[in-house]
């Protein structure tokens, strides 16, 4: 008689620690809650199953030490999530718990594991590999496992079965996203551990938060449209804002970014939102990503109401041609959504990257002085890491200009892994660094962040970041 065991299924879930391959957890200068692996936390445990978190990756927890915690908490199944940096140290997480007993079953999943399942399930320690987003899928296996059936019944998965990757039946994208349980934050460490970078908000105060999946822009260097789709699927007003209200009188979270693509695509959903905001006299803060063509005065205006202090602008270049192919949008509409925002007393910050297969010596210097001529607060500027699932991994790949496809150097901190056609990985590099020293080392900008240093640990964080921008 088939028995269903589910409170005798622990489920360890982990974030891989950095560095743990080469032997050495490193813990990262900032550090989020992993919101992805708090999502299935959330929806593993409202199955009926024990379940534990260890945020491995935030806390930089060295191998052996995360040997004795997966050991102590004996659990049946382990799912570990990983980007594709992290995946070389996902297969030693592996690993360890294969040596410590052959019989858990291992799950990974994440947007390297979407973007490669046959790669991921073809690993020695590795048992399932899950596509795209895990809180169902997860549930699945650990019912499967709790019930004694075959894991060849879950949709949406691949089984290793031994070196030869069993694709089962795909799972369509969950569409009511009001159902999901809220991330299960009381499983991760303390919000006071967490460190955001310090335009997101202060360490103890701060969340992230998703209010939709999947992206319908489709830009080439992203990979949101293979692992969520391009339809956005967007949570109910109500929804967001009861979360938003959860993690407040909960956590007493006060400082939060919206992690979404652009959680701003839907005017009247984003309208009704802040309407309830207010209603509800929720005294927040809160960041976000936009597209230049989403916002307008009235909209940037309500967002101030409602709390909004930082919008984030993907512009990624300043070559005219290229903003039109990449970002379907123009260098004049750019400049007036920035201008629009400050006018509204929101800070805007610019996203840019070097190092798309166009680039040239003339394209990188356009994007240096076009994000000057911006009136943007803030800007990061960095070189393009092609990632599996992205158009320009495929475009370097069909072109023979990848030089690796070791994971463990796909690093945006890293040298480039793609051989440029017009200009060298040096060059790419330089540019990184002269973009930051002409943006920043201007009296206006350097003004305006001396403003914002108004704690010991936001003038300490700004003091990290200069060294590591300027002195490296």
């Amino acid at each position: 008689m088939m028995t269903d065991r589910k409170s005798d299924t622990n489920v360890l879930l982990i974030t891989p620690p950095q560095g743990l391959w080469k032997g050495r957890a490193e813990k990262p200068w900032n550090s989020t809650q992993p919101l992805g692996l708090a999502y299935v936390a959330a929806s593993v445990r409202a199955a009926g199953h024990p379940v534990r978190v260890i945020d491995a990756y935030s806390q930089g927890t060295p191998g052996d030490e995360l040997h004795k915690q997966i050991r102590n908490f004996a659990p049946r199944i382990v799912g570990i999530s990983a980007l594709t940096p992290q995946w070389p140290d996902a297969q030693q997480a592996a690993g360890i718990v294969k040596g410590i007993n052959r019989d858990i079953l291992t799950v990974v999943g994440g947007p390297h594991v979407t973007a490669l399942p046959e790669e991921a399930a073809g690993d020695p320690n590795v048992d399932v590999a899950v596509i795209g987003e895990g809180e169902r899928a997860m549930r699945d296996i650990c019912d499967a496992v709790a019930a004694d059936t075959d894991l060849a019944q879950v949709a949406g998965i691949v089984l290793g079965r031994g070196g030869q990757p069993e694709f089962t039946a795909p799972r369509p994208r969950n569409t009511e996203l009001d159902n999901l349980v809220f991330p299960a934050h009381d499983l991760l460490p303390e919000p006071s551990f967490y460190n955001p970078f310090p335009s997101w908000g202060r360490k103890g105060q701060f969340s992230s938060i998703i209010s939709g999946r999947g992206c319908p822009y489709n830009c080439s260097f992203c990979d949101v449209t293979t692992q969520q789709g391009r339809k956005y699927r967007l949570r109910s007003a109500e929804n967001v804002v009861d979360e938003l209200v959860w993690l407040n009188q909960t956590f007493g979270v006060t400082m939060f970014s919206f992690r979404d693509a652009s959680m701003i695509c839907d005017r009247d959903r984003l309208m009704r939102m802040l309407a309830l905001i207010r209603e509800r006299r929720l005294d927040i803060v809160w960041t976000c990503n936009a597209r230049a063509n989403e916002i307008d005065p009235e909209m940037l205006a309500a967002m101030r109401e409602a709390g909004c202090r930082r919008l984030q602008y993907g512009i990624e270049v300043g070559n005219a041609e290229m903003l039109r192919s990449i970002k379907k949008i123009t260098r004049e509409k750019v400049a007036e959504a920035v201008r629009q925002t400050r006018a509204a007393r929101i800070s805007a910050h610019g996203y840019f990257i070097f190092g798309f297969i166009e680039e040239t010596a003339a394209t990188i210097e356009e994007t240096i002085e076009f994000a000057r001529r911006l009136e943007l607060d803030s800007a990061s500027f960095a070189v393009m890491v092609p990632y599996p699932g992205t158009q320009e991994f495929e475009r370097f790949r069909a072109g023979g200009l990848l030089l690796t496809e070791d994971w463990r150097q796909y690093s945006i901190m890293g040298r480039p892994v793609y051989r440029q056609p017009n200009v060298t990985s040096e060059e790419l590099l330089r540019a990184t660094h002269r973009a930051y020293r002409r943006f920043y080392l201007r009296p206006r900008i350097i003004g305006r962040h001396l403003r914002k240093m108004s704690s010991p640990w936001a003038l300490r964080e700004y003091v990290r970041a200069a060294r590591k921008t300027f002195l490296n």
